[in-house]
């Protein structure tokens, strides 16, 4: 065998070998999504977190870290006269398991003693519900409008 045969047969298989390495080393940078860190122009790191329920414009925010329930609210136009300030839900994931808590917005802003406001980590999700009394008031209102159309219904129909 002459020696430039010698040497093909040893860089083949140390070709295959950088090859597949580089090729584990891309998978393993590309596991990172890059979506998941933002810097604003300030320099400040950003998080994905979420707003359901009543206020002005729910969504996904990135806001910064180390923001609070409040300020996320505020971000999202604050909230709705229907919102239920009182059972506002926050959900936070803690990479094992889903935690839940309950935060008691209106306490924070009548009381004059301190209430703990949560500071939101990446990918929280905040629940603010509607006030049911509100779910009632708008059932009885269309309750009367039914009656309102059976009502003229029935005078019309009597008089034929």
């Amino acid at each position: 065998m002459k020696l430039m045969d010698k040497i093909r047969l040893a860089i083949f298989p140390l070709a295959i070998l950088i090859m597949g390495s580089s090729f584990i080393m891309a998978q393993d940078a590309s596991s990172f999504k890059k979506e998941e860190f933002y810097m604003d122009s300030g320099q400040r790191l950003l998080i994905e977190v979420h707003v359901w329920g009543e206020v002005n414009s729910p969504g996904m925010y990135r806001v910064p870290d180390g923001s609070t329930v409040l300020d996320l609210m505020s971000r999202a136009g604050g909230p709705t006269q229907y919102a239920a300030l009182s059972r506002v839900r926050l959900s936070s994931n803690d990479g094992t398991k889903r935690l839940n808590q309950k935060i008691n917005i209106d306490k924070y802003l009548n009381s004059t003693k301190d209430v703990d406001i949560p500071v939101l980590k990446p990918g929280d999700t905040v629940m603010i519900p509607r006030n049911a009394r509100f779910f009632w008031k708008d059932a009885i209102g269309f309750i009367a409008d039914l009656a309102v159309i059976a009502n003229v219904y029935y005078l019309i129909s009597r008089n034929r």
